[in-house]
């Protein structure tokens, strides 16, 4: 089956060469862009240029403020957007919105400025959104194919997580394990071909969910428990 980093790799293999990156975001709760309600997605995944955004999305809560995100909560349908403000798209509105500037300004400096958003609603209330960002305007055959792989992704995912280890994601599991294998972040993140901010994500994760006081306590935790080998 492959783990979600795996799943998340073959569709942006499969995207093709208009594609300049992609993000798989997961939580197990309702998005909500409130501050006392916002939660960070328990899962995300960022291919390409896309790994760029990672930092200032959960870091600086611009994921709270992105309209995209905002829109993707509101409807059930893919759809097509631009950051463009000539350009229109269903988020064309939000663009004057005083809080979705930073948003606006740091993916137009990353060229990052279009793309499509599947919204995936999922049972128990849980929330997931696949975003591709992509050059020039995509068209309704782009985004009809882009959304097929979106469902079929979250179907297999939806397996995957109901394989997983205890409260762990398993790319947390894996982090943890591999930390507690000797690794640094470093290392870690030269492993599994990811960045080191997005190794460090998922160690801070792992230790917020087993109440750990660290990165040890949670590899001591987590091997306590059974949740890592």
């Amino acid at each position: 089956m492959g783990t979600v980093a795996d799943l998340v790799d073959a569709v942006y293999a499969d995207l093709g060469p208009k594609v300049q990156g992609l993000v798989y975001d997961y939580s197990p709760v309702p998005f909500s862009h409130e501050p006392g309600r916002f939660v960070l997605p328990e899962i995300i995944e960022a291919r390409g240029a896309a790994e760029v955004l990672v930092d200032d999305w959960c870091g600086r809560s611009l994921y709270r403020a992105d309209p995209v995100q905002r829109r993707a909560a509101k409807i059930l349908n893919p759809f097509v957007w631009s950051y463009h403000a000539e350009e229109c798209t269903v988020i064309r509105e939000d663009l004057v919105q005083g809080d979705v500037r930073e948003v606006r300004e740091r993916l137009l400096d990353w060229t990052l400025g279009r793309g499509m958003t599947v919204p995936l609603h999922l049972p128990g209330r849980g929330f997931a959104t696949l975003s591709a960002f992509v050059e020039g305007r995509a068209d309704m055959d782009m985004l009809a194919r882009f959304a097929l792989q979106a469902f079929k992704l979250q179907d297999r995912i939806s397996v995957e997580l109901r394989q997983g280890r205890g409260p762990l994601t398993l790319r947390e599991a894996e982090c943890l394990s591999h930390t507690a294998a000797g690794l640094s972040a470093k290392q870690i993140a030269h492993e599994l071909n990811r960045s080191e901010s997005m190794v460090v994500k998922h160690l801070q994760a792992a230790a917020s969910k087993l109440g750990a006081r660290n990165r040890s306590h949670a590899v001591a935790i987590a091997t306590r428990q059974g949740w890592i080998d």
